[in-house]
């Protein structure tokens, strides 16, 4: 799935174009808005990991996002060494770490998942880029509780598992780890995720590593811009990775 402007037939061509890439280049991977040519992607070798995908998908835009997801996992599986707990800020219906957590079987690991989110859109206070919650409002058309009542079920069968409702920061009064191994962030807003990190990033233990979701996409520089001061701050930087994350390890 790619994301762009195919009016006035551009999608047709655009389409022509990726058809002709594994004739030209052999093994192509073309997706959410990322074509690597030459690439193995050896992720999509792996039956557990697609299986667990298409479990987990609803949508074809969930589907696509195969190399995002990867990084996750992999991101969660190193983290799995490190001292603390794993915590997503930013939710939605549980999808990416829906994935995560059927991956690595994580109801047996001896680790919480702290999963913080409004479940209604970004909050006026939050909105610093002021992005629409037009998707929000269309998953809680017929029901309020619809988006966080999808994130329920997905993960009913997880015990160690905690949805945290409202607004981050203030939710972590309510339920906080004092350590963490694995931080995501997905909030779509720059004040959000600097709020979040504000108290989350010192939490963090020496080995823990961040994934920004939104890092490296054109469409949210100013997440990036914020996040780059607020790491310079502290003596690091955010590596960019080409599916738009980005990628921070915590040192000793």
């Amino acid at each position: 799935m790619f994301y762009g402007d195919f009016s006035e037939g551009k999608g047709t061509e655009f389409k022509k174009m990726l058809d002709s890439l594994p004739g030209i280049f052999g093994t192509t991977y073309a997706n959410d808005n990322l074509i690597a040519l030459q690439r193995t992607a050896g992720f999509r070798q792996d039956q557990a990991f697609l299986q667990v995908v298409r479990d987990q998908a609803q949508t074809q835009q969930e589907r696509s996002l195969l190399w995002r997801l990867h990084t996750l996992v992999w991101a969660a599986q190193q983290a799995l060494h490190v001292d603390g707990d794993f915590v997503e800020c930013g939710v939605l219906t549980g999808f990416s770490f829906g994935v995560v957590s059927q991956y690595l079987d994580f109801a047996k690991i001896n680790k919480s998942l702290y999963l913080y989110d409004t479940f209604q859109g970004i909050p006026e206070q939050y909105n610093s880029e002021n992005r629409s919650n037009q998707y929000y409002e269309q998953l809680n058309a017929e029901d309020d509780d619809a988006i966080f009542k999808t994130a329920q079920k997905r993960f009913a069968n997880f015990p160690n598992v905690h949805l945290i409702r409202g607004i981050v920061p203030d939710t972590f009064a309510e339920a906080c780890p004092k350590k963490v191994a694995f931080l995501h962030l997905d909030m779509n807003s720059a004040a959000s995720e600097i709020a979040a990190l504000e108290i989350l990033f010192d939490k963090v233990t020496p080995g823990g590593l961040i994934v920004f979701d939104d890092y490296g996409w054109s469409g949210y520089r100013a997440q990036k811009e914020a996040e780059d001061v607020f790491m310079s701050q502290r003596g690091y930087n955010i590596l960019e990775l080409p599916t738009g994350q980005g990628l921070l390890l915590k040192r000793p």
